[in-house]
């Protein structure tokens, strides 16, 4: 039974439906897991158009090592199925890969989005772009300046607001701004300094401010503190009550 919600956890995370295109169903040259990993990239690739799952993780899915993964990924662009992007920080290393099918039926002359508009799937900061070997684009991408002195790469920048919702992930680089500039500290990453704790300590913070504006609210629902009044007050009471006649008191005593 866990087996099974954990499955149904994955497939509603990554998608329902795999595709797998005739020139790659049909393609003897590859090997059968070679077109299960096709397929899996196609799932994996249905939200953002690309998928930037690491070679272990895929290995995981298939029960293969990531240096099969490798060598299966390198068929499948051999083939010109598949085209990855590398993208990488100002000192070459390697911070993001995306691969994208390139052979998929429904999309306009069985070409990916990278290739039909020039601009999905790629970083807006591009700066360099001189490497195109087989089917393998890299790219060089700079850091941008969020408030006073928080730097994120933009697909951090939009990982935070997938996972997190754009108003908690401003919040998030909100306080580590604050912080950096109130404790003249830097790190190295600040898109990994927020997940691992700031990110807790804005819902904590949004705990406490929710916790007490109920109280706040409760206070004043149930506010019976006794109001003070002057004499003039209890005076004006009486101003348009009649005088009571004795026909009326003989009358009321009728009624009881």
């Amino acid at each position: 039974m866990i087996e099974e919600v954990e499955i149904q956890n994955e497939v509603n995370r990554i998608g329902y439906f795999a595709v797998i295109p005739a020139t790659v169903l049909f393609n003897n040259e590859l090997k059968p897991n070679e077109k299960l990993l096709y397929a899996l990239i196609t799932t994996l690739s249905n939200k953002e158009g690309y998928c930037y799952a690491s070679n272990k993780y895929l290995g995981e899915k298939l029960n293969v090592d990531p240096q099969t993964i490798s060598r299966w990924i390198g068929n499948l662009r051999k083939y010109n199925y598949l085209v990855v992007d590398i993208i990488r920080n100002e000192n070459k290393e390697i911070i993001q890969r995306k691969i994208y099918p390139n052979d998929i039926p429904y999309l306009l002359n069985n070409r990916y989005p990278y290739v039909l508009n020039g601009q999905e799937g790629i970083d807006e900061k591009v700066k360099e772009n001189n490497i195109n070997y087989n089917n393998i684009n890299t790219h060089t991408v700079s850091k941008e300046k969020f408030l006073e002195n928080v730097y994120l790469y933009d697909f951090e920048y939009k990982e935070l607001v997938n996972e997190y919702g754009e108003t908690k992930a401003n919040k998030c680089i909100e306080e580590l701004s604050l912080y950096k500039k109130s404790k003249g500290v830097e790190y190295k990453s600040d898109f990994a300094t927020i997940k691992r704790w700031v990110v807790a300590r804005v819902e904590e913070i949004e705990e406490r401010q929710e916790k007490r504006s109920n109280n706040k609210k409760k206070s004043n629902r149930f506010n019976y503190e006794q109001r003070q009044y002057s004499a003039e007050f209890f005076e004006s009471l009486y101003d348009n009550i009649p005088p009571m006649t004795s026909s009326n008191s003989e009358e009321d005593e009728m009624d009881l």
